[in-house]
């Protein structure tokens, strides 16, 4: 069995309650018997007005060529579909939050979320190990300095943070346990709740301004 470090990159909001939109996922395969990194997968998002403003370009370090790459979302997830394969796996990432905006996203584009199984913040856990405040969410730059990792590539990078992730991944992997689950309807209606009440907001205030 494989687990896979997948990292999100999203554009910059400049109003409350702009919905955030995906604009490239990095991900890495991680042989859970070798521990070592076995494959890479990376895809830059066209975004719905498509266009990646300048200052999300500059953020994640998106050359011009690399805009000439990026693809519609629904293209962009199917790619990552198909590179995770039919073996069993475990899906992991730094923090909740990217699970929650491929939920919100696939949901928009009417996307199935079948393949979004076995899910682990592996933040949590590693965060407890490095820091005596239990509480401490610490961020991945500081969790690879603690844990005295040499930072691979550039912060803000999907391919880059997936990467780094997947050596804390691989450090700590010892000391603590991966889950099998599977995502539910009830969850995924109450994410698309909470994406049509954000967008309703970002709607009003714009119209609030116009």
């Amino acid at each position: 069995m494989i687990a896979v470090i997948f990292d999100l990159e999203l554009m910059k909001r400049f109003r409350k309650g702009q919905p955030s939109e995906i604009v490239e996922i990095g991900a890495c395969k991680v042989d859970l018997q070798s521990r070592s990194i076995t494959d890479q997968f990376q895809v830059y998002i066209t975004p719905k007005r498509g266009q990646i403003s300048k200052s999300t370009r500059k953020f994640i370090k998106m050359s011009e060529e690399d805009t000439k790459k990026a693809v519609p979302f629904n293209i962009g997830i199917e790619q990552f579909r198909k590179w995770l394969g039919t073996d069993e796996y475990y899906l992991c990432s730094w923090g909740k939050d990217d699970r929650a905006h491929f939920i919100n996203q696939s949901v928009q584009y009417k996307i199935p979320l079948d393949w979004l199984v076995n899910y682990n913040d592996i933040q949590k856990p590693i965060s407890k190990m490095l820091s005596e405040d239990i509480n401490n969410q610490i961020g991945l730059k500081n969790a690879l300095n603690i844990a005295g990792i040499e930072l691979t590539g550039k912060s803000h990078r999907g391919i880059d943070d997936a990467i780094n992730t997947a050596a804390l991944f691989i450090k700590f992997l010892d000391r603590f346990d991966l889950e099998k689950n599977s995502l539910s309807e009830k969850e995924i209606k109450l994410h698309y709740k909470k994406y049509k009440r954000s967008r309703f907001r970002h709607l009003e205030s714009v119209t609030k301004k116009v």
